[in-house]
């Protein structure tokens, strides 16, 4: 089996599932920091086609984490910048080799193939950690694996409704995904999961015999949660996922007249940063406070009591980086989804079920990142759809040049 390069960018993506990092002086680096280092060694600047910036959902970001990089200069220390935009440029490095490497509906298979079995794996391997310390619910003690749940359960479920053989096997798989992601306690997996497949599903669902599927694999599913629910509800090995459960009530209580007391810390301490961060806004409405600072302003204003980022990527951005920074994110957002939208009505079946899939996994990321800011997965949910619908576009036009030259070759 020959390896290629799509294959192995799409196990390096993977490894952001994982808690492998190293924290230096300058650099928080992780494996596939090594790796997009070595690939831009071996790059020299003719084989980086520049005809990307033609591509309106590339420049909607290069001019948002442009204005980020150029903002942050005017607020925060060099250094600082300078750290954080060259995480940046890695992103954007990332965007380009996305783009250019899954460019035709081979490789994207192979590549959202690999991603699928490696989001699985490391998901099946945080329970197996955490079963091993008999924890049965609420798998948190690995950090970044709980965020594989609900990608890994979105690609077994697209998996299941776009591959034709192998349907028993897939459904298997499918529950055991959804059943993970359940018990993992993760609640914006949960919204972000539901809300992405209720997409894919609605722009999917074209027959009765789909309908029919899809109608059994949701009776299934609410057949075997509840009686997950109502056994966890007696049972002690589940308390965590019955926290989370619970938790949920603390909606109720934030947009009422009540004491604020919350159920989870959790939730206190997102309450927290929220009103907080309304305050930092109205000191700074334009242009914010500067790129990576939302921490450094909560960590004094708490005396150290809340030391890690927003819990709102959306959030972190206005506080940040002000309107503008929102307004430019929203936009380059907005572009995305506008051609995701255009290619799902494609006339290429295939090019259509392409777009389905890129469009699940934006609506997943965007929800997520509502609840995630300030790590790398954050900048994935974006860079991952926006540098596949990139490529999506590359081989519409590829195929639109090669119909054109068959017409005059025909006519001539």
């Amino acid at each position: 089996m020959n390896i290629r390069f799509h294959q192995i960018l799409a196990f390096f993506i993977v490894t952001l599932f994982l808690d492998i990092e190293y924290d230096t002086a300058i650099l928080r680096v992780r494996p596939i920091d090594f790796f997009l280092a070595f690939v831009l060694m071996f790059k020299i600047l003719e084989s980086i086609n520049l005809k990307i910036l033609k591509s309106t959902v590339a420049i909607g970001l290069y001019i948002f984490l442009g204005f980020i990089i150029i903002n942050g200069f005017t607020k925060v220390a060099s250094a600082n910048v300078i750290k954080e935009g060259i995480q940046l440029l890695e992103y954007l490095f990332l965007l380009h080799l996305i783009a250019f490497e899954i460019n035709n509906q081979e490789k994207r298979s192979e590549f959202l193939i690999i991603l699928f079995w490696g989001s699985g794996l490391v998901a099946f391997y945080s329970v197996a950690y955490h079963a091993s310390l008999g924890i049965y619910s609420g798998y948190k003690d690995l950090d970044s694996p709980k965020h594989s749940f609900a990608f890994f359960s979105l690609l077994a479920l697209i998996r299941y409704f776009t591959q034709v053989s192998r349907k028993s096997s897939n459904f298997f798989i499918l529950m055991a995904s959804l059943l993970i992601t359940f018990l993992g306690g993760e609640r914006k997996g949960w919204l972000g999961l539901f809300l992405a497949s209720s997409v894919f599903l609605l722009v999917q669902t074209k027959s009765k015999q789909k309908f029919r599927r899809i109608t059994s694999i949701v009776a299934t599913f609410i057949f075997v949660v509840f009686i997950l629910v109502s056994y966890i509800a007696t049972n002690t090995n589940f308390q965590y996922l019955n926290k989370q459960i619970g938790t949920i009530a603390d909606v109720e209580v934030f947009f009422s007249d009540k004491d604020n007391v919350y159920a989870s810390r959790s939730d206190a301490e997102r309450i927290f940063m929220f009103n907080y961060s309304i305050q930092l806004f109205d000191k700074n409405p334009l242009l914010g406070i500067g790129v990576d600072e939302f921490s450094v302003y909560v960590k004094k204003a708490t005396f150290g009591e809340i030391t890690h980022d927003a819990h709102n990527f959306y959030l972190k951005e206005l506080v940040e980086n002000g309107i503008i920074g929102l307004t430019l994110l929203l936009i380059a957002m907005f572009i995305i989804t506008v051609n995701i939208a255009k290619l799902t009505k494609n006339k290429d079946e295939a090019i259509a079920d392409s777009a389905k899939i890129i469009l699940a996994l934006f609506v997943l990321g965007s929800i997520v990142n509502l609840f995630l800011a300030g790590k790398a997965l954050t900048w994935l949910y974006l860079i991952l759809p926006a540098g596949l619908i990139i490529g999506l576009n590359k081989e519409v036009e590829f195929q639109k040049r090669v119909t054109k030259h068959a017409a005059v070759s025909f006519n001539n």
